[in-house]
């Protein structure tokens, strides 16, 4: 009898062993995750980067650059320069961390280690260049050597790092990622949605971020700016508009779609239908020169005022709203963006131009940055507003300025060599459009142009009309990141008239 129970025993246990063993096989299929990458796709990272470089939510982006440049006028609750915002003031520094930045660093993460993917890695390390130089010219010094590193070392509290040594490294990430660009490995064409793979246009970009970058820091570093800019124009840099950075977007969803341009929003959402309108000092400056951008850029609402729609296209019509003023006239008197080019979330972004290395160009050669005579600087000057008209085509047939229009307007407003400076900066920012971070730092760096001394003092909160300098550090960090007060003790109190490295 014991013996019969043992062998039944025996048998039972093969059997739940065996059982066991088959389920185990299926058990191994059920608990993988659908969901879980363990190696990124760098052809998903590559577009989703490209098109996050801009702001989603608009909010640092238009509620504060674009109205400290003079295009925008927010709204009725930001009356003066001090108005201050928590969620606008932080929302590039929490964006471009949470979104590009992240996902970039992750592309060189896995992308270093395989020496097929070269020019994934090259291209990867020109946008981490791109969205570093825009971040810390906004807010000065930030978190850059450790930042991204949360996830592969653990870093949750970086260090905020100084702008001279970021700018040290963006020349060094440009110089070489350009110079790893190689036609021999694998390039990623359908998934660059911007240059198609065509490595040859990286590399002017990267070299023509270098300009830009080299220019930027000429008042703090003379010759480290003028090595730079040599270098890069050695390299080669944007030939035409063909070799524009313009990220096109496809969605006319709200704003915060990934496939949108999330700039309009402002104009366009039924929540800012009364407030923001184009301010007067870009509005007037295009006015005043008779320039034939002006109905490319605006557009004068037309009833039914609750709703965003196509509006009045007159020239003579169009205002903008005096910026950081006291004002009575009714917000539906002024100027919004033109639906049928700007004013769309389908709409194309240019982030970098050749109309803008042309009065780069063209600035360099009048301060002896480069060689070259005032007839030369001229021809960049004019090339460079050419190239500006000219590449609003690609905002539809409504963007088209024609050659003899750009003719007309150069010899109604020709260039003058004791106003070079004025003119040049003043056409980049006119050029720079929807672009207002660069705008603006292109107007602290230049001065130009000057609308703050034409500002309405009376208002307690303009204080003197003094162009701000930074912007605040988000709240949070404060008390999430303590290694931000060293960078506070290092660059000075976290208030928008610091000035920030390059720009002392």
């Amino acid at each position: 009898m014991k013996k019969n129970i043992k062998k039944i025993c025996l048998i039972t246990i093969t059997l739940v062993v065996a059982f066991l063993s088959s389920c185990d096989k299926g058990f191994e299929d059920i608990n993988k995750s659908v969901d879980f990458v363990s190696t990124p796709n760098l052809d998903y990272e590559l577009p989703f980067v490209q098109l996050t470089m801009l702001d989603k939510n608009y909010y640092t982006h238009a509620y504060y650059a674009g109205a400290y440049v003079g295009h925008v006028n927010t709204n009725v609750s930001f009356p003066s320069i001090t108005a201050y915002k928590e969620a606008e003031m932080s929302e590039h520094f929490v964006w471009i961390y949470k979104n590009p930045l992240k996902t970039v660093i992750d592309m060189i993460d896995h992308a270093q280690s395989d020496p097929t993917k070269v020019n994934y890695l090259s291209i990867a390390r020109i946008l981490k260049a791109y969205l570093f130089h825009q971040l810390t010219d906004v807010y000065g010094d930030v978190p850059y050597f450790e930042a991204g590193k949360g996830y592969t070392d653990r870093i949750m509290t970086p260090k905020y790092d100084a702008q001279q040594k970021i700018y040290e490294d963006l020349f060094k990430e440009l110089k070489e990622a350009a110079a790893a660009l190689d036609k021999t490995k694998e390039i990623p064409t359908t998934a660059d949605i911007v240059y198609k793979g065509d490595l040859d246009k990286w590399k002017r970009f990267a070299n023509s971020l270098m300009l830009r970058l080299g220019l930027r820091i000429i008042n703090a570093d003379a010759v480290n700016g003028k090595k730079w800019i040599q270098e890069a124009i050695a390299g080669g840099i944007l030939t035409g508009k063909a070799d524009n950075f313009v990220v096109y977007y496809t969605s006319q969803r709200a704003g915060t779609g990934t496939t949108s341009n999330g700039v309009p929003h402002i104009f366009i959402s039924s929540s800012y239908i009364s407030t923001y309108r184009l301010a007067a000092p870009f509005v007037d400056s295009l006015k005043n020169h008779n320039d034939p951008r002006t109905l490319v850029y605006c557009m004068r609402p037309t009833t039914p005022f609750s709703s965003y729609h196509d509006g009045d296209h007159t020239f003579a019509n169009q205002r903008g709203y005096p910026q950081f003023a006291s004002v009575t006239d009714s917000r539906n008197d002024f100027s919004v963006s033109n639906i049928k080019t700007f004013g769309r979330y389908d709409s194309p972004y240019i982030h970098l131009s050749y109309a803008q290395v042309q009065f780069q160009l063209a600035e360099c050669v009048v301060r002896g940055i480069i060689p070259g005579t005032e007839t030369d600087a001229k021809n960049y000057y004019e090339a460079g507003v050419r190239a500006a008209m000219s590449q609003l085509s690609v905002y539809g047939p409504d963007g088209v300025i024609s050659e003899g229009q750009q003719n007309a307007y150069l010899t109604e407003n020709p260039y003058k060599p004791y106003r070079a400076l004025e003119m040049i900066n003043t056409q980049y920012w006119i050029e720079t459009h929807y672009n207002w971070y660069e705008s603006w730092s292109n107007m602290r760096r230049s001065g130009y142009p000057d609308t703050y001394s034409k500002l309405d003092l009376s208002l307690s909160g303009n204080l003197g009309a003094q162009l701000p300098r930074r912007l605040y550090y988000p709240r949070a960090e404060s008390t999430a990141n303590p290694n931000l007060q060293e960078a506070i003790s290092r660059q000075g109190p976290d208030l928008t008239s610091t000035k920030i490295w390059w720009n002392k």
